[in-house]
């Protein structure tokens, strides 16, 4: 039984072939004992089998030996690359081998969009876009690039406290879409119920409430108290939640809206060292 061998045109060594091999790069082999290159398909030889004392042929970049397979089978495949169509000249064969003269693109390049041509077609024509094609595209972009300023300074206070005008034009675009900043908030914290008691002969006792009219929870504030003599402050601290805090109230971090925390802190004043003072709330 005869079946599909090659030959190399360079030192006529005959291989075995197999589909395979015929299909993968075309065609294109390599041949192992010249390192010649040949298209396999234009050399097909068919002898029979005891002439054939060559190894097998190793297709391009692959030099294990090829598995021998039941050529009987291939026999019936690789006629088919002498077969043509009813309505074609040219057989697989040729087809294939005449494929890359034919294509002057190469296969992994991806289809031209032109995403970036000023024109679009429509019903036919080609029609520039018009100025308010540009111009809502324009306000859109220019008012994402707003909302992300906005958005950088409204979770970051202490850019505002570094740059004066930045916080004025903040506050004003807060005025103009009736928004409150962060400082206007802690403006609903009052400090109510005020005590104060002597406690020795240099300190002072505070003690009352904090009550959030906020509408929403807030993270607990700090407290100045500024004490004051003839109208003038002669001394001022700042007490920290942990320091004003009840000691049932330690650890709670915000402060809910219309639920009085009490605050209880002394300062080391004697009491007879002022006469009035000003207790005010202050954003963390």
């Amino acid at each position: 039984m005869s079946e599909k061998q090659t030959r190399c045109p360079n030192c006529s060594t005959i291989y075995k072939v197999t589909v395979t091999q015929l299909t993968v790069a075309q065609g294109m082999v390599c041949c192992p004992k010249c390192s010649a290159e040949f298209n396999a398909l234009l050399n097909l030889n068919q002898i029979k089998d005891d002439q054939v004392q060559q190894p097998p042929l190793g297709r391009i970049f692959d030099q294990a030996p090829m598995v021998m397979q039941d050529y009987s089978a291939e026999q019936h495949v690789l006629d088919i690359f002498q077969r043509k169509p009813e309505s074609s000249n040219i057989n697989l064969r040729t087809y294939l081998n005449n494929l890359n003269t034919f294509t002057n693109d190469p296969v992994t390049q991806f289809p031209a969009l032109n995403l970036a041509s000023g024109q679009h077609h429509t019903d036919g024509k080609f029609s520039k876009k018009t100025v308010l094609y540009y111009g809502t595209w324009s306000l859109v972009n220019l008012t994402l690039v707003f909302l992300l300023i906005f958005q950088v300074l409204w979770f970051n206070p202490q850019l505002l406290e570094r740059h004066p005008l930045l916080n004025a034009a903040f506050i004003q675009t807060c005025h103009a879409f009736n928004c409150e900043t962060l400082d206007e908030r802690y403006t609903h914290i009052k400090p109510e119920q005020i005590t104060l008691a002597r406690k020795g002969s240099d300190q002072t006792e505070f003690k009352g409430v904090l009550v959030n009219h906020y509408k929403k929870g807030l993270e607990l504030p700090l407290i100045k108290v500024s004490l004051m003599k003839q109208n003038k402050v002669i001394h001022s601290m700042i007490k920290s939640p942990s320091e004003y805090l009840i000691e049932s109230l330690h650890g709670i971090t915000r402060i809910p809206t219309e639920s009085p925390f009490k605050f209880h802190f002394f300062i080391n004043t004697p009491r007879n060292s002022f006469d009035s003072y000003k207790i005010e709330v202050i954003r963390p």
